[in-house]
């Protein structure tokens, strides 16, 4: 995946998504979709079947846009030692509220960023206090997984040019 020390591959969390479709709406500006979509199918950043199944609702065509990567193959699947180092990233760093099952993708996110050297692109701020669940950046920390929360930083690295 990332094979050369000064080229990082990225691993978005859905709230990057989320945020860019929120901000630059696909409707209005197909250039940047298109150059989001060049970049993944280059392989800059990688687009996962567990973050696109947190896109439940069409977000202004985001559940749309992700389909189409999915039909593409351009969207990658969690393997099940992915879902099984998730669960002992859980285990060790409680992320998942266990009422809602929410932020069980997270666990999987790390654990696949963890698995193939990725840096993970995540707007999601760290935990508030000591007895609330863990945050991604808060894990990644722990496990020494990069991180960016930067949409500047990302979108340069990724070769985005207007």
């Amino acid at each position: 995946m990332n094979t050369s020390p000064e080229k990082q591959t990225y691993l978005l969390d859905a709230n990057i998504l989320f945020g860019f479709s929120l901000w630059v709406p696909i409707h209005l500006n197909k250039n940047f979709w298109s150059k989001l979509e060049e970049s993944l199918a280059n392989g800059d950043w990688i687009l996962l079947d567990a973050v696109v199944a947190e896109i439940k609702h069409d977000n202004d065509g985001l559940k749309k846009w992700c389909d189409a990567q999915k039909k593409k193959g351009l969207v990658k699947n969690i393997s099940d030692d992915n879902k099984n180092r998730g669960v002992e990233i859980n285990n060790t760093y409680k992320m998942i509220d266990e009422t809602t099952q929410k932020s069980t993708a997270d666990t999987y996110l790390i654990a696949y960023a963890e698995g193939n050297k990725l840096t993970v692109f995540s707007r999601e701020a760290f935990r508030t206090n000591d007895t609330g669940l863990y945050k991604i950046p808060d894990v990644c920390r722990e496990l020494h997984i990069r991180t960016i929360r930067r949409p500047k930083k990302f979108l340069e690295a990724i070769g985005f040019r207007n």
